[in-house]
């Protein structure tokens, strides 16, 4: 009598109840084969999670089931990396962007020291503006007559006020431009603030009177403001005053670049820089 598995020797004892006996020799067959197939499976099984688990192993350089001490190797490589990522300019891209930032200095330097020098020319001439406009405002403000003196020599304009004088108790008289005799001298005047054009560099200052076309380059001129606000000039210091019929004009004018600046002193005295 065959030998079958303890599992399996119940339905061969009740074979004979049911069946007959040699119908039952394939399915003791199977039976007596089944644990050895589901053994294998459970191998093939087995060798499949450990081949997943070894890829899975490699994937991985900082994995501790690989190499335990492979976690601070691991550790200073991504340091590395981070270093590598936030490192500066190397020595060859630091001297590519001077080479360019001398390259475009060079090129703009021409430009801009001329700007420069313009700017210098157009502040000299506000300058000059501001002076004749002081001295009208000084005149009409105080009451009495203000001079500014231009002496092409010297490069310097002069400003000067008459002073006032009391002729009795609670009573002032104030001068006009034609009753000081001589403006220089500080007993009938006094000095309120002087320009030097010199010290300006590349700026060539002229002044021109009114006549046409382009006016006469005069080496000095008296333009004298009164409390009234007339105008009056004179070209020759010994020489009287006569009311300004026309616009004089000083030109500043940048040697270098040829870029001219005017200023303008209408009859009615208002200084103002031209076109």
């Amino acid at each position: 009598m065959n030998t079958f598995p303890a599992g399996i020797a119940w339905p061969v004892r009740l074979a004979p109840f049911f069946i007959a006996p040699q119908s039952l020799a394939p399915a003791a067959r199977f039976f007596e084969r089944f644990p050895m197939k589901f053994h294998n499976l459970a191998r093939i099984g087995q060798g499949t999670l450990l081949a997943f688990a070894r890829h899975s192993v490699r994937s991985s350089s900082c994995s501790p089931l690989r190499d335990p001490g492979g976690l601070r190797a691991c550790a200073r490589g991504r340091r590395a990396r981070r270093r590598r990522g936030a490192r500066g300019f190397t020595l060859p891209e630091l001297l590519a962007v001077v080479v360019l930032i001398g390259i475009l200095a060079a090129t703009a330097s021409p430009s801009f020291v001329n700007a420069m020098r313009d700017r210098r020319v157009n502040r000299t001439a506000m300058e000059i503006s501001g002076i004749y406009r002081l001295a009208r405002h000084q005149a009409m403000g105080r009451g009495t007559a203000v001079l500014v003196r231009w002496t092409a020599s010297t490069g310097e304009f002069e400003v000067r006020q008459a002073r006032i004088e009391g002729i009795v108790t609670g009573s002032l008289i104030s001068k006009s431009c034609l009753s000081v005799l001589n403006w220089m001298d500080p007993t009938e005047t006094e000095l309120v603030t002087r320009f030097n054009v010199t010290g300006t560099e590349l700026a060539a200052v002229e002044l021109r009177d009114p006549t046409p076309p382009d006016g006469a380059v005069q080496g000095s001129a008296d333009v004298c403001f009164t409390a009234r606000g007339r105008t009056f000039v004179r070209y020759n210091f010994g020489a009287g005053f006569v009311p300004l019929l026309g616009a004089l004009r000083v030109n500043v004018t940048n040697t270098r670049t040829g870029l001219p600046r005017a200023v303008l002193v209408p009859p009615n005295g208002v200084a103002r820089m031209g076109l």
